[in-house]
């Protein structure tokens, strides 16, 4: 069983493996980016060096933006909590003015 700190390691772990050309890309960029490498290694035209380095690069693209879409969940719901706090105050507050 995965624990939270383990997750975190493990994140951790994969950002250090992506190269910096790549952890300097937004979402959008990368998602791009890794729509090219897919399209470089469907072609057919690659050698077999070259496969695995589009196929390399490509799993260092989607680590990214599987990172990235992670750090905005979790916003998220630190924001979905902060707003809940916010409405659980309010209703507090309500019943007590009656």
């Amino acid at each position: 069983m995965a624990t939270a700190g383990s997750q975190s390691d493990s994140s951790q772990d994969a950002e250090l493996s992506i190269p910096d050309d790549i952890r300097a890309l937004g979402f959008e960029q990368a998602l791009a980016a890794l729509e090219q490498e897919t399209q470089r290694l469907e072609s057919g035209q690659l050698s077999l060096a070259d496969s695995l380095a589009a196929y390399q690069r490509g799993a260092a693209l989607l680590r990214h933006a599987q990172a990235l879409l992670l750090a905005v969940q979790q916003e998220i719901e630190v924001i979905d909590e902060e707003g809940q706090r916010v409405m659980a105050r309010a209703d507090f507050t309500a019943d007590n003015g009656r």
